[in-house]
């Protein structure tokens, strides 16, 4: 069998993170997998250990040339990229063509190809529209299947897109952090009200709600002990002043960039609780995964697949996206830590049972009909 994974793999969010773990899961199946990327403003030249990553799982990468024009539909660079792609997908002669995420290219090529391969789109974002000139109008018309990231996700796509036929859920491929670093063993314990250390990863972007939460430190200062934000983005240099200004820095830190593999694990695993109040437009953000893997409960918004995560999970809290609900839920979650009432262990399990690399590795292998 011959698999076409097309998506954006220049990056570090959880989209390239779930193509190369899905690659990964293809080849140790002995697949053989081609992996077409757009590189849009990203240098290959910058992502040199992610290309090695899929070379090491046995795929082929090609990354397209980028536009040099984006004024119309219709441009050279457009149409030049079309080909490039179409041409790619012809010589390879796939099976299954897999696109994941947002973009002409990766829409139009499978379609004006005379390769007869089946067409599966995977939804990893919120399944809501971007306007009419959003690419994944194209699914609806030409598309065989369609995957949504959650089953909240796969709802909202077939509704707000017209998809008519069936729509499975399935999860995207977090980074396996129970192979790739050592996860703690949770332990039960109390922590007092108004001591809890919590914690945002997250990239600071206005939608991700960072710098908004820091604002309302005065709400959360009773019951929590110490507010931590981590991560890069436009709003870090607000966060920062804020803080200084309000002269809360012994409380409330923000650290910038956060590290990666070990280093990650045991830094998110030494929180009481991490905190993501976005209200943008999610899939199923895999950062409250990664939360779950070691063991510490969340409190967020139930924006995009965010609310499916907390589905038969009792140690997570998932509110409506209004403003007081958010902070009711901290207070809330911080009683529960106080009562011992969250079991770390069994948040753990949860995850394992759920989202591990054994169980999505066999979920997806199963979908394409390899096992």
């Amino acid at each position: 069998m011959k698999v076409i994974i097309a998506g954006h793999i220049l990056g570090k969010g959880g989209i390239q993170s779930h193509l190369r773990w899905l690659a990964k899961a293809l080849g140790d199946k002995g697949v053989e997998t081609l992996v077409i990327s757009l590189r849009g403003d990203k240098r290959p030249e910058d992502y040199s250990h992610t290309l090695q990553a899929f070379e090491e799982s046995g795929a082929r990468t090609y990354i397209c040339t980028p536009d040099q024009s984006r004024n119309s539909f219709l441009d050279f660079g457009k149409i030049k990229r079309f080909l490039e792609v179409k041409n790619l997908i012809e010589e390879f002669l796939p099976d299954v063509y897999l696109a994941v995420g947002t973009g002409w290219n990766l829409f139009i090529p499978p379609l004006i190809s005379q390769s007869k391969t089946r067409l599966v789109f995977h939804e990893v974002m919120s399944g809501v529209p971007s306007g009419y000139r959003d690419s994944r109008w194209c699914v609806r018309w030409y598309f065989d299947e369609v995957i949504g990231q959650s089953p909240n996700v796969a709802k909202t796509f077939a509704q707000c897109f017209g998809w008519n036929k069936p729509v499975q859920s399935l999860p995207a491929m977090p980074e396996p952090l129970e192979i790739t670093a050592s996860l703690p063993k949770p332990v039960h314990k109390i922590v007092e009200l108004g001591t809890a250390k919590a914690a945002i990863f997250s990239r600071l972007a206005p939608h991700k709600q960072a710098f908004w939460l820091v604002q309302q430190w005065d709400l959360l200062k009773d019951f929590l002990g110490e507010l931590h934000i981590h991560g890069s983005g436009l709003e870090e240099a607000l966060i920062r002043e804020y803080i200084k200004s309000q002269g809360i820095g012994d409380r409330v830190k923000c650290f910038g960039r956060y590290p990666e593999g070990q280093a990650y694990i045991d830094l998110l695993s030494s929180y009481d609780l991490t905190l993501l109040p976005t209200i943008g437009a999610e899939g199923a953000p895999l950062v409250l995964l990664e939360s779950m893997a070691c063991g510490v409960p969340f409190v967020a918004y139930g924006v995009g697949g965010i609310s499916d995560y907390a589905t038969n999970n009792p140690d997570v809290l998932v509110v409506p996206v209004k403003e007081n609900e958010f902070i009711s839920a901290v207070k809330q979650m911080a009683i529960n830590l106080s009562q011992g009432e969250i079991d770390r262990i069994r948040l753990q399990q949860f995850y394992l049972q759920n989202y591990s690399w054994s169980v999505l590795k066999q979920s997806w292998l199963s979908y394409l009909c390899l096992q």
